[in-house]
């Protein structure tokens, strides 16, 4: 998964923020992952820039169901 997000990274630079978090060494993502609900790696949470989740993905995703829920945002 890591070079399709680097590359949808890429490809929506200047549209949204990417933040990823890595839940087994930063206590504030497993804060954040809790409070979101995550309990599997990957998860994908994408969220509106008033901070509304609009859809969460869970494992491996095609590049195309990815691109969908990015163009959702906008």
């Amino acid at each position: 998964m890591k070079p399709l997000v680097e590359g949808l990274e890429k490809t929506y630079k200047d549209k949204v923020e990417v933040r990823r978090l890595n839940v087994e060494t930063d206590q504030a993502a497993v804060a954040l992952a809790e409070k979101l609900g995550v309990q599997y790696v990957p998860t994908f949470v994408f969220v509106t820039a008033d901070g509304v989740t609009s859809k969460t993905l869970v494992g491996e995703q095609s590049e195309a169901t990815m691109k969908a829920a990015l163009d959702a945002l906008q």
